[in-house]
């Protein structure tokens, strides 16, 4: 598979397209005009206003007027800057708190008090103190990871090892361990002497932040429109590679061509029309119908134009649930997902159609779960939510 990213312009403000073998599977857009709410992956120094045992969170303040809600779950021991008597939380308390989930629509950002410092390789953790491997790595990999994460048993943070991990020197791992640690400390003490509602780590563009998150794995090239804000997004995007990916300047590309822009040269505007659209057209003839409300998304597949037999219906199926998965990474959606495939005769035809769903699912960074099938062949999916869907980062 031929990997490639490209950062250019389109429908007023930046956006980043993953391409995989000439066809895009990931949009990420650049925020639009002033800054309106807290990002993902900012720190700041929070105030407890509010604790409601009944629902197990609380609301901390992070700017004035600005309140997100916290989890009880008592998992980790946040860092506090101000603590008011000795209860695990109470109202006045001030204490470390990042962004995990931003606003959306009606729902105030999510912060937790487990500090994340993410990597190309490695997530940093401040409050779970465990070592993990990425479920995409296996056998003797996964072991060797395992054995160097043991030499981080006793600090005062934990370890998760990505995906990029896969072909990566242990050299550059511990260099980027001894990188994320450092910066932790940073943050710690430098908060421990800021006030209330100071905000200790901001976030990149959200364009610039994805290049980090994305797999490193037969990434061809990073071609950036050099012609958009006079060049600034080319020189944020190189500034950014040389401190934090320096292995993949390399592959830094600047296109230059005024006359045909990227978003022409690859048709990007007819991709985001795609995919906001409801009906998505397969190559059989078939069709999927996709419906999200407010409590969960629908998507019906139909046969539509196909003329192949009732035998086939299984090979249908499958392509739909390629074309599903594939719809579900583009647009972002998360949550409860329901797809209505077509009518399947035996258990075996179920099971194996299951099993392939799942395996489609793991190929994307953010993986959903098949929960089940239901007794009216209802297939239940569960995908995290953490980015704002397609339509809406288009609408704010």
């Amino acid at each position: 598979m031929e990997r490639k990213v490209l950062l250019t312009e389109c429908m007023n403000r930046r956006v980043l397209a993953l391409l995989e073998d000439e066809k895009v599977t990931e949009f990420h857009f650049g925020s639009s005009g002033e800054k309106k709410s807290c990002c993902l992956g900012e720190i700041y120094v929070g105030r407890v206003r509010k604790i409601l045992p009944n629902i197990g969170g609380a609301f901390v303040e992070i700017a004035n007027g600005e309140q997100c809600y916290f989890a009880l779950d008592g998992k980790y021991t946040p860092v506090f800057t101000n603590k008011i008597g000795k209860k695990p939380l109470v109202i006045g308390d001030e204490l470390l708190v990042q962004v995990e989930k931003e606003a959306v629509k009606t729902k105030q950002p999510v912060v937790t008090g487990n500090l994340n410092f993410t990597g190309q390789y490695v997530v940093l953790t401040s409050g779970n103190r465990t070592i993990g491997v990425s479920g995409k790595i296996h056998g003797a990999r996964k072991e060797e990871l395992q054995k160097l994460g043991q030499d981080y048993i006793g600090c005062d943070f934990g370890l998760i090892f990505r995906t990029n991990c896969v072909e990566t020197e242990e050299t550059q791992i511990r260099a980027e361990i001894d990188k994320l640690a450092e910066n932790y400390h940073r943050i710690v003490e430098y908060g421990k002497m800021r006030t209330c509602f100071s905000c200790l780590q901001s976030a990149p563009d959200p364009c610039v932040q994805a290049l980090r998150d994305i797999y490193k794995k037969d990434l061809t090239e990073i071609i950036v429109e050099e012609t958009v804000e006079d060049g600034v997004l080319y020189k944020e995007v190189q500034t950014y590679l040389e401190t934090e990916m320096p292995d993949e300047l390399p592959i830094l590309r600047a296109y230059t061509d005024p006359s045909y822009p990227l978003v022409k040269c690859y048709n990007l505007e007819g991709a985001i029309r795609e995919a906001r659209q409801e009906r998505v057209w397969m190559k059989s003839g078939a069709y999927l119908v996709i419906q999200p409300t407010e409590a969960l998304t629908v998507i019906d597949v139909n046969s539509g134009k196909c003329l192949k037999k009732n035998s086939h219906f299984p090979e249908i199926n499958r392509e739909a649930a390629r074309e599903a998965v594939r719809q579900i990474r583009l647009r972002n959606i998360s949550g409860i997902i329901i797809i209505d495939f077509i009518n399947m005769k035996s258990a075996e035809e179920k099971k194996e159609l299951l099993a392939y769903l799942q395996l489609e699912l793991k190929k994307d960074p953010n993986p959903g779960n098949v929960i089940g099938m239901t007794k009216l062949q209802l297939v239940e999916i569960t995908r995290k939510k953490i980015r704002k869907t397609l339509e809406e980062s288009l609408h704010g």
